[in-house]
Parts: C-alpha cells; structure tokens; sequence
C-alpha cells in the first residue's frame, strides 16, 4: 500500500480537524462566557463562539493544506 493511502494517516487527520474544531469553540465561548460574567451582559459568549469557530476553521484548512502538501512530496 503506498504511504499517501494510509487509513490511519486519514483517521489521525479527521481526529485532529474535529478535535481542534472543538478546542477552538470550547475556548471561544469559555472567554465569551467570563466576559460575560464579568460585564454583565449576555453576549459575548455568542461572539466568543464565532471567534472560535473561525480560528477552528483557519486551523483546519491549515492542517489540510499541510496534509495535502506533504501526500504531494511523497
């Protein structure tokens, strides 16, 4: 089997992209919340949870690109 069909290669990538995404949204609204909490409004958590979402989704193109480069060279 050639190394650039590796299911574990594929399974690794698809554990990391879900678990950063979830990192990145967990933070987001972990600081949205205390802000909250310390403001005393009630909208920072949706902003903290966009912020998140954003950054998780930067982070997961970024590793794709990674992955995709790196299956290229080989």
């Amino acid at each position: 089997m050639p190394p650039d069909e590796n299911p574990w290669r594929a399974a690794g990538l698809v554990t990391a992209i879900g678990i950063e995404l979830a990192v990145c949204v967990g933070l987001g609204w972990w600081v949205g919340a205390a802000m909250d909490r310390d403001n005393g409004t009630s909208y920072w958590y949706l902003v903290g949870l966009v912020v998140g979402l954003v950054a998780g989704i930067g982070s997961a193109v970024a590793l794709i690109r990674k992955f995709a480069g790196e299956r290229r060279k080989q």
